[in-house]
């Protein structure tokens, strides 16, 4: 053997004239084939912008609403029916097995302000967070006066407009006339925005 290196069969194809430009001219051809193979493909622009789940919730008051509701559900509904009892109302609170919720005044996952049992039972929900709850049905003058609103005067006309619902045969056209007028002791501000929703 005498100091003789045996070369491979590869190492000595490598080493045979022409080869190095013929590797070269098949990973050129590869390299071609890729790009052509690119620009052949159909192109999708996928999204633009931050995706819907990564956007902050703030862009949609109603679910901004509900995502606050639901983590202060408990002493929003030790609020509302404290409020509700200080108006008067009788029968506060119901189930939602929907969401496990056994008995509750306020009802996080509902999204209209608030709702009435066939027997007169009242809740209040998320609805009352969502400052644009009144823009699309009664325009922006009631949906600004909504917004500038301190809560419990938004829980007062809401617990209003539903407890009036409930009395004048459930009839939402009865409740915007009646629940300007209503007997419960609501703030000022509450009777002010019933009067806007009847415009």
């Amino acid at each position: 053997m005498g100091g003789k290196r045996r070369l491979t069969a590869s190492a000595e194809a490598a080493t045979l004239p022409g080869m190095a430009s013929l590797r070269n001219l098949f990973s050129r051809i590869k390299a071609a084939v890729r790009q052509l193979a690119t620009k052949l493909r159909p192109h999708s622009p996928g999204m633009i912008g931050t995706p819907p789940s990564a956007r902050p919730r703030w862009h949609d008051p109603a679910a901004h609403a509900r995502d606050f509701a639901e983590r202060y559900a408990e002493p929003m509904d030790y609020f509302v029916a404290q409020r509700m009892t200080e108006l008067g109302i009788q029968e506060i609170g119901m189930p939602d097995r929907d969401a496990g919720i056994r008995w509750a005044a306020f009802h996080p996952r509902g999204t209209i302000g608030g709702s009435y049992a066939p027997d007169g039972r009242l809740i209040a929900d998320s609805g009352v967070f969502n400052l644009e709850l009144l823009k699309k049905a009664y325009g922006d003058e009631v949906s600004r006066l909504f917004e500038r609103s301190r809560l419990r005067d938004r829980l007062d006309s809401i617990i209003a407009h539903e407890y009036e619902e409930h009395r004048n045969g459930m009839s939402h056209a009865e409740a915007l006339k009646a629940a300007p007028k209503t007997a419960l002791p609501i703030s000022e501000a509450a009777r002010e925005m019933e009067q806007g929703w009847k415009r």
